[in-house]
């Protein structure tokens, strides 16, 4: 499945952001936060093949929901196999999240999309969006391969903790942004 990734990768490195899948251990301790005793309403960004997917189901309640956009038409087949009554799939642009969930908050937003590849202005009304669509307390979680949106991300949540998994190819920070 990795050499699909990185094949589907290499057509559109700008949207995928990397080369290689996340690593299982990338995958878990983005999960960490989420908690399995809780009905939540879960947001994945950037989807890919699957395997962040796979952690956040494994990881909430059976009465919680996860909604994971894809925009890459070669990762929605594979992501489509999953089957799981609380998963949605979305095949549209992460632009659309505060249409549609204005009527209902989320309680995290786990984002795999490459933001430092992501131009300004949308990357502003993203943020935005994530913040609208997020309860009190809600939390973004995001990782990037540099700390080059950390002061941006700093500067629009109330609390931003940062860690490090070095067991992924490359290391990965991890953003835990509260709104």
């Amino acid at each position: 499945m990795s050499n699909f990734f990185t094949i589907t990768a290499l057509k559109n490195l700008k949207q995928t952001g990397s080369l290689f899948r996340s690593s299982r251990t990338l995958a878990n301790k983005l999960v960490e936060p989420l908690d399995g005793n809780k009905d939540l309403v879960v947001i994945e960004l950037g989807a890919g093949d699957g395997i962040i997917t796979k952690q956040i189901l494994s990881k909430i309640g059976m009465n919680s929901y996860l909604h994971s956009f894809e925009i890459n038409l070669s990762f929605v087949p594979i992501l489509n196999t999953i089957n799981d009554k609380r998963l949605t799939i979305h095949n549209t642009c992460v632009s659309n999240l505060a249409t549609i969930f204005s009527e209902n908050k989320v309680d995290f937003v786990v984002s795999c999309l490459p933001l430092a590849n992501i131009e300004h202005t949308f990357k502003k009304q993203l943020i935005e969006d994530v913040k609208f669509i997020l309860k009190d307390n809600g939390s973004l979680i995001q990782y990037q391969y540099s700390k080059k949106d950390l002061e941006f991300l700093k500067n629009n949540f109330t609390d931003t903790s940062t860690t490090l998994c070095i067991k992924n190819i490359p290391p990965a920070f991890i953003y835990n942004c509260k709104n």
